[in-house]
C-alpha cells in the first residue's frame, strides 16, 4: 500500500535509516548496544494531523531526561525570558489540562488570561488517534484512552460535559451486510476482553504444542473445550459470578486496599493460583500492573469480578448487550470538542459532531494572543517554582523548551495538569511532604498497537471479531464496530481495510512494583520498531496463519504508541493508606502555594471522567489565589 500523503511505501519507510536518537532514553542498558534498535525507534505514523504524535516521541523522552539529570537545575544563563504575564498557566495539554482551561474560562474574569503549555506535537495526551489511508478509505484508531458511556443523570460530570459541549448522546455505527454471518463486534477496545465477553465471535487460542486450537465463545460454554482442570473450571466460574460477601463491617472498601487483589482471591475466596494469572494482562490494561501488585480495592474501581457481594455490579455481559462506546479516535473526540470550545478556530468549520471530529486542526490558530486562552505546542515544561516564598510570592516562574531553546514566562497560578511522574521533577521548590507523597507513586508503561489491514476475512473465517492468547506478544486484540461520524464512515466488511488494535501493557508478576515498572520502561525504549513488528507478524501469523493471513497481502501499516508511564499502580494503600498515615494522593491534592495539582493518576483508576474531574478541580483551586 502506498501512503500518498507521505509519497512513499511502508516497506521503504521500514527500510529508511530514521531517527537515531534511541540511546538517550530512560533506564536503558549500554548505548553501544541500541545503536542498530535506535535507528527506527518511533517507526511510522500513518496520516493526517496526529502523524507526528503517536505516544510518546524521542524528543520529549530527550528533554524529560535532561530534566531528571538536573541540567535545568544549572544557572539559567541561556533562558529567554519572553516577558509575558498569564493569570494562570496550565502544564499538559490532555483531558485534565484541557478541562482545567475549560474551568478558567467558566470562572476567569474580563480580561484574565490563560496559557496551556503542551509537549507534543498536537493536544490530547492519551486520547489522541492514528489515521491510516489504505485503499482509499481513511481508517482511526485510538491511541490509548478509549470508551465511554453516555450517562443522563443530573449531577454528574458526565452529564455536565455532554451538556456543556453539546456533544451527541446517541450514536450510529456500521453494520455488517445482510448476507454476511452476524459477528457481534466491540464498540470499544476493552469489553470483549472481560466486562461484555460472552459472544460467539470472542475466542481464546491456545498453544499446545503441535496442536494449537480456538475455543470460541470460552465463557458462554463454560470453559467446555479449554485445557484447564475440573477444579480450575470451577474456581474460574466462581471467580466470575460469586456473590458472597466475603467482609462484613461498612469499612469494606479501606479492609480491600489492605491486599493486593491476587491476595484477595487467593487467600479471601480461596481460589486457585490460575485466575489472578489469567486476570494479570486483563487488569494490567486498565492499572498498568497485574492482580500481584494492583490494590484490591482498585480491582473493586474497576468492575473486576469477585465483588458482587458488596453491592458493586462486576458481572459480565453479552458483547451485543454493552452500553459502551468509542469515536473512532478513541477519547479524542472529548478532547477535540473542549479545544473547539476554547478556542474556537482551532478547528475549522462549524460546531457541528462532524466538523469537530471531522475537520483538520488549525495550528496557528493555537497560540494567538488574540486568544483568552492559547494553547503553545512541543513546549515541554522543564522548571516551576515560585519567585520568593510559596506563602508570599506573587507569581510563578514557568520555564519550558521549545526547539531546543529554553524560555521563561511568569504565571500568576499554576495547574500541573502534567503525568505526575514528571510533576516531582519540574517543581523545584515543593515541599519535602509533596516529595514523599509522590514517592509512592510508582508508573508503568503500554504499548498500544494499531495495525491497518487491508482486508480480515482471515478473522471472519474463524468468526472472530476479539482474541485472546496466552504466550507471545501482547495478549489481545480486536476489530472495533466502527463508529458514523457525519461524512466520515469507515467501511464494514471483511474484504475491506480495518484497524486491529493490541493493547500491550508491560508487567512482570513476582517482582516489587517499582522494579515491575523500571524493568517495563527498559523494555518499551529499547526495542527498535523494527524489533516490534516482527513480533506482531509472527503473533499474527501464529494466530491466523492456518486461515490464510498472509502479511504482505494483508498488512497496510502498523503505528506503535509507547506511552512510557502510562500508568499509575495503586499498590495496596494508595487509596486509604497505612499505618496511620494518610494516602500519597490526599497530600497531593492539597494546594501549594500558586501551584495545584489535576492529574487523572489521584484516581487510580485513570479515565475521562476522572481527567475531567481532577483539572476543573486543580483550576478552581489555583484560582482562589487569583
Amino acid at each position: 500500500m502506498s501512503d500518498r500523503n507521505l509519497n512513499i511505501t511502508r516497506r521503504d519507510f521500514l527500510n529508511a535509516v530514521l531517527l537515531g536518537t534511541g540511546a538517550l532514553l530512560l533506564e536503558l542498558p549500554a548505548p553501544a548496544r541500541l545503536l542498530a534498535q535506535a535507528q527506527s525507534w518511533y517507526g511510522y505514523g500513518g496520516v493526517g494531523d496526529y502523524a507526528a504524535s503517536h505516544g510518546n516521541t524521542e524528543e520529549i523522552i530527550r528533554i524529560l531526561k535532561k530534566i531528571q539529570q538536573g541540567q535545568y537545575d544549572l544557572p539559567q544563563n541561556n533562558v529567554i525570558d519572553t516577558g509575558e504575564t498569564f493569570d494562570l498557566v496550565v502544564v499538559g495539554g490532555g483531558l485534565s489540562g484541557l478541562s482545567a482551561a475549560y474551568q478558567f474560562r467558566k470562572d476567569a474574569r474580563s480580561g484574565q488570561k490563560c496559557l496551556i503549555l503542551e509537549n507534543h506535537p498536537i493536544f490530547g495526551g492519551h486520547a489522541k488517534r492514528n489515521e491510516f489511508m489504505v485503499n482509499g478509505y481513511k481508517l482511526t484508531g485510538p491511541q490509548a484512552s478509549n470508551s465511554f458511556a453516555v450517562v443522563n443523570r443530573e449531577g454528574t460530570v458526565e452529564n455536565e460535559v455532554f451538556s456543556d459541549l453539546k456533544i451527541p448522546r446517541t450514536f450510529s455505527y456500521q453494520e455488517l451486510s445482510p448476507e454476511l454471518d452476524r459477528l457481534p463486534l466491540d464498540r470499544t477496545s476493552y469489553g470483549f476482553m472481560l466486562w461484555q465477553d460472552i459472544s460467539p465471535s470472542v475466542g481464546f487460542f491456545f498453544d499446545q504444542g503441535e496442536s494449537p486450537y480456538w475455543v470460541i465463545d470460552p465463557w458462554g460454554k463454560r470453559l467446555k473445550k479449554a485445557p484447564y482442570s475440573r477444579k480450575v473450571k470451577r474456581d474460574f466460574l466462581t471467580w466470575r459470578n460469586t456473590e458472597k460477601r466475603y467482609y462484613r463491617r461498612a469499612d469494606f472498601q479501606q479492609w480491600l486496599d489492605t491486599m493486593t487483589y491476587s491476595e484477595y482471591l487467593e487467600k479471601t475466596v480461596g481460589l486457585s493460583s490460575e485466575v489472578p494469572e489469567f486476570a494479570n494482562p486483563i487488569i494490567a490494561s486498565a492499572l498498568g500492573l497485574g492482580s500481584d501488585a494492583i490494590s484490591a480495592y482498585g480491582a473493586y474501581q474497576i468492575g473486576m469480578p469477585g465483588f458482587k457481594g458488596f453491592g458493586r455490579w462486576t458481572g459480565t455481559r453479552r458483547l451485543d448487550e454493552t452500553d459502551w462506546h468509542s469515536f473512532p479516535g478513541g477519547n479524542d473526540g472529548f478532547t477535540r470538542y473542549l479545544v473547539k470550545a476554547l478556542i474556537p478556530g482551532a478547528i475549522d468549520g462549524s460546531y457541528s459532531f462532524n466538523d469537530i471530529l471531522n475537520r483538520p486542526v488549525n495550528l496557528g490558530a493555537l497560540d494567538s494572543p488574540a486568544n483568552d486562552v492559547r494553547m503553545r505546542l512541543r513546549a515541554t515544561v522543564a522548571r516551576v517554582e515560585h519567585a520568593g516564598s510559596p506563602e508570599s510570592s506573587g507569581h510563578v516562574l514557568v520555564t519550558y523548551v521549545k526547539n531546543g531553546q529554553a524560555y521563561r514566562l511568569k504565571a500568576n497560578a499554576v495547574t500541573m495538569a502534567s503525568a505526575s511522574w514528571t510533576t516531582r521533577h519540574i517543581v523545584k521548590d515543593l515541599p519535602d511532604k509533596y516529595k514523599g507523597a509522590y514517592e509512592k507513586f510508582f508508573y508503568s508503561p503500554v504499548l498500544v498497537v494499531n495495525v491497518a489491514l487491508t482486508n480480515w476475512r482471515f478473522l471472519y473465517k474463524l468468526g472472530l471479531t476479539g482474541c485472546r492468547w496466552f504466550d507471545g506478544f501482547g495478549f489481545s486484540c480486536n476489530i472495533r464496530k466502527p463508529m458514523i461520524v457525519g461524512d466520515y464512515r469507515q467501511p464494514l466488511h471483511p474484504d475491506k481495510p480495518v484497524v486491529l488494535t493490541f493493547y500491550v501493557p508491560l508487567h512482570y508478576p513476582g517482582l516489587p512494583v517499582q522494579e515491575q515498572g523500571a524493568k517495563g520502561r527498559k523494555e518499551i525504549l529499547s526495542t527498535s520498531y523494527r524489533d516490534y513488528e516482527q513480533q506482531i507478524i509472527e503473533q499474527m501469523n501464529r494466530l491466523f496463519g492456518s486461515v490464510g493471513f498472509d502479511p504482505k497481502r494483508d498488512i497496510a501499516g502498523i503505528i506503535l504508541n509507547r506511552w512510557v508511564n502510562a500508568y499509575i499502580n495503586p499498590q495496596p494503600g494508595f487509596y486509604f493508606g497505612r499505618n496511620g498515615r494518610p494516602a500519597p494522593r490526599d497530600v497531593i491534592w492539597e494546594r501549594f502555594g500558586r501551584i495545584a495539582f489535576g492529574h487523572s493518576e489521584l484516581n487510580g483508576h485513570q479515565n475521562w471522567v476522572v481527567a475531567i474531574e481532577e483539572g476543573r478541580s486543580a483550576a478552581e483551586k489555583a484560582m482562589e489565589v487569583l
